[in-house]
């Protein structure tokens, strides 16, 4: 009797009850799914108030910066309705469907015809009820046409959802009246954008800007994560709450880097040539700033792009994040599934590069991406000027980002005076901005110390 209703419920037109598990078993399997369906579904549009029911809680624990899974979705049905919970006894009533689902390659394809089944479904109930209205003696039959107009009206709004369709003046008050107001913002001494303290780069490119994604490249030990520390640490100071997540340095390694880089003492005192007792003195001032610093770290060890994703989201919902660097692209973790065996890494990057955009977008923050570049730089004539074609696994890195700079250092090639002005360029380096897809393009120069952990403005002047 059970199976009858079952079978009689699932063809009722515009109802796909399997779709509907699909989708939610493709969310249950694909922590990074919901990012992909939550602006296309409400859990209005589920048939199943069952499978409704989990796509709340899959919401809400996006909206709160808490990772996907069955075991955290399973919290937060308790959390939401434990009366609910108990009586579906959890994610059960999915099983068999997650075995089916492996992958959420289609959520969207399948996401876009629960949303058609729904629309079609509220449009019959609309009919409906002006068809019982319009056999009524008293029918006004101009009321009901517009009524009739009016429910078309709003269900071809509700199928706008996708590409969020705006007429291009509109657009362009909305942009004017956003840059008449960063402008007088500036003229108040409120500064708008982030400034990454290196007065050059900040002249070529205005700074950080919120929404966009930066990729800093350069070849190993050329000082990449240095530069982006010491970004992070002057954007702190700028009162920015800043997040730097590693992949490579564990938060201790960091954090000598930035009591190094404020202490002016040598990292290589505090791990093995040891310190006097003025060093100590600058070392404990050096942590006395650093703990009025809004600067949060975090190692990365064996994350792949959704976890990151995840605990980003949860600085940002505490109003705890203003700018995020990432360090770096080429060694977050990569979990590839048996139906994804052929992707390359190329594509594999690309799409963490997309979704770090999209985290920028989402979270109205500057994203800044460390990337590496392959050996054709070092194979270079000439001052081996690193070029877009030289980042390693580019894909669609350079496509999605909106700004690119390579950190190049000469005296790394042993080159030690321009060929061209004879300038001395030891403890000189270059941020050259390949792609500023906002702004211009061009060389913007710093100085460093020896163990690059103090990089200052450019001076022609010093030697």
């Amino acid at each position: 009797m059970e199976e009858a209703q079952k079978t009689r419920r699932e063809i009722i037109p515009n109802i796909n009850l399997p779709m509907e598990r699909a989708v939610i078993a493709g969310l249950l399997t694909g922590p990074d799914a919901i990012f992909d369906v939550a602006d296309r579904l409400q859990p209005e549009m589920f048939s199943d108030p069952r499978n409704a029911f989990v796509y709340r809680a899959v919401l809400s624990l996006a909206d709160r910066g808490v990772g996907v899974d069955m075991l955290t979705v399973e919290n937060e049905m308790v959390r939401l309705d434990y009366g609910l919970y108990q009586q579906l006894n959890g994610l059960s009533f999915l099983s068999e469907m997650l075995l089916d689902v492996r992958t959420d390659a289609h959520i969207r394809i399948h996401a876009d015809e629960l949303a058609r089944c729904y629309t079609l479904r509220q449009l019959v109930n609309g009919l409906k009820k002006k068809e019982t209205e319009a056999q009524l003696s008293s029918a006004d039959l101009p009321e009901l046409l517009a009524g009739v107009e009016e429910l078309a009206g709003s269900l071809r709004d509700g199928m706008a959802h996708i590409s969020s369709m705006e007429e291009a003046g509109i657009v362009a008050a909305r942009v004017l009246e956003q840059s008449y107001r960063e402008q007088t913002e500036r003229e108040e001494g409120k500064i708008t954008r982030i400034r990454s303290g290196l007065y050059d780069l900040d002249k070529l490119t205005g700074g950080f800007y919120k929404g966009e994604l930066t990729v800093i490249a350069g070849r190993p030990s050329m000082g990449k994560s240095a530069v982006a520390l010491w970004m992070a640490l002057n954007m702190a100071r700028q009162g920015k709450a800043v997040a730097f997540f590693s992949v490579e340095m564990g938060k201790e390694q960091n954090v000598t880097r930035l009591l190094s880089m404020i202490s002016g003492i040598d990292a290589d005192c505090l791990r093995f040539r040891g310190t006097s007792a003025a060093d100590r003195f600058r070392l404990e001032q050096a942590r006395k700033e650093l703990e009025g610093l809004p600067i949060m770290l975090e190692y990365c060890g064996s994350d792949t792009i959704e976890d990151i994703r995840a605990k980003a989201q949860s600085l940002n919902k505490q109003g705890k994040l203003d700018a995020l660097f990432i360090d770096y692209l080429n060694l977050i973790n990569i979990v590839v599934s048996k139906n994804q065996l052929q992707e390359t890494t190329d594509l594999a990057l690309g799409n963490i590069a997309r979704k770090a955009k999209l985290m920028a977008e989402e979270m109205e923050i500057p994203v800044v991406l460390l990337a590496q570049l392959n050996r054709e730089v070092d194979r270079r004539q000439g001052m081996h000027l690193p070029v877009l074609s030289d980042l390693r696994n580019s894909g669609a890195i350079e496509q999605v980002a909106d700004v690119v700079v390579f950190v190049y250092r000469a005296e790394k090639y042993n080159i030690f005076y321009d060929p061209k002005t004879k300038e001395d360029l030891r403890g000189v380096g270059l941020l050259l901005v390949a792609k500023n897809r906002n702004g211009a393009t061009g060389g913007a120069k710093f100085r460093y110390n020896p163990a690059m952990t103090c990089l200052t403005d450019y001076d022609p002047r010093v030697i």
